[in-house]
């Protein structure tokens, strides 16, 4: 007598049970700051990849499990993870706003080139970037006299800077210098001898 109202416990709990994990739909709304509807958001259900969009009026409906969460994203909100236990909870869910902090550009009508800025910005401070010559030299001379002073500034830089100089013509005389000296070394050995025979 006592097994009938037991299994009949057992029985019941577990058809509430299988209740709680049977796939229901469920309906919410997407809203964003000023709770206007969004359109076109993409739900996505992350158990069993179920896919929806809400409609123009931000109303969609999904079918989940209680331990369900889904996936909110939009194009031009914030991606936001929602439960199904706080969908129960609220239906409507704001999205926030994706937006990008860029500083302000000043527009105007008149285009300068930044050229002209720098030679505005040099003007302003009193920086005369094109001095007039005193000499009296023309700007050919002027020229001229340059080029000659970069010839010689080049030609001593040239010339100071050598790490191994190599001239054929200054080997072959150092070469004849010292055969010279050696025959004149000889002369003077060979007279000095002869005349230290002549003595004895």
């Amino acid at each position: 007598m006592k097994l009938v109202p037991v299994t009949l416990f057992v029985f019941v709990i577990y058809c509430a049970a299988a209740q709680q994990q049977q796939p229901f739909y469920l309906q919410g709304q997407f809203v964003d700051a000023n709770q206007n509807p969004v359109s076109d958001v993409y739900i996505f259900n992350l158990r069993n990849g179920d896919k929806n969009v809400s409609k123009g009026n931000g109303v969609f409906d999904v079918h989940v499990l209680p331990s369900d969460s889904l996936i909110a994203s939009h194009i031009s909100f914030l991606r936001k993870v929602i439960t199904v236990f706080d969908l129960m909870k609220n239906p409507v869910i704001q999205l926030n706003l994706d937006t990008l902090q860029i500083k302000p550009v000043n527009v105007s009508a008149k285009n300068i080139s930044d050229y002209e800025k720098a030679k505005k910005n040099i003007e302003s401070i009193g920086f005369d970037f094109k001095p007039l010559p005193t000499d009296i030299f023309s700007e050919s001379e002027r020229v001229n006299e340059l080029m000659k002073t970069e010839n010689r500034v080049h030609r001593v830089a040239a010339s100071s800077v050598v790490f191994a100089r190599f001239s054929p013509s200054e080997q072959i005389g150092k070469f004849f210098e010292i055969r010279k000296r050696k025959k004149e070394a000889r002369q003077f050995s060979s007279t000095k001898y002869m005349e230290m025979d002549m003595e004895k």
